[in-house]
């Protein structure tokens, strides 16, 4: 069906009005910090050493500084992967621990940022909403101390 010269006097019109924008700049989707449940199965038998080490990192950056809850150890762990800078103290402090870590062990970049986002994932989903919450980092300390205990356990 043709359109009517109005019609197409104004299709025209809007084209030329579209055509004088600047072109869109891609739009590029940030790095999700949470892991698909097959993802994480999946980098959890892969990567276990890496885990204890960003644990170990986190938990002994909660001990040095009072302040650090799950929300600080969140939003450590998205400028961590996202690979931004931290304005607060308390992140800084892990981000900066972390970056510690990474330099510690042999490990891809492509491992490591799944490794972190794997911590990410555990980080939202032990933690609460409420600010102070620490319900992540006494699983972390659980779980820290059970490895540890694993690995000086006399074997039988």
């Amino acid at each position: 069906m043709a359109l009517s010269a109005k019609k197409l006097k104004e299709v025209m019109k809007e084209k030329r009005r579209r055509d004088k924008l600047p072109p869109r700049t891609p739009s590029v989707e940030p790095v999700p910090l949470a892991l698909k449940p097959r993802e994480l199965s999946q980098i959890t038998e892969r990567c276990s050493n890496v885990f204890l080490a960003i644990e170990t990192a986190i938990v002994q950056c909660a001990r040095e500084s009072p302040v650090i809850d799950d929300n600080t150890v969140k939003k450590a762990l998205t400028e961590s992967i996202l690979q931004i800078s931290c304005d607060e103290e308390a992140a800084a402090l892990i981000v900066s621990k972390l970056a510690t870590a990474r330099q510690s062990l042999t490990v891809s970049d492509e491992d490591w940022i799944l490794s972190l986002r794997a911590i990410c994932t555990s980080v939202i989903n032990h933690g609460k909403k409420n600010a102070g919450s620490l319900s992540y980092l006494m699983q972390a300390r659980s779980t820290i101390q059970t490895a540890n205990h694993r690995l000086h356990a006399p074997e039988l």
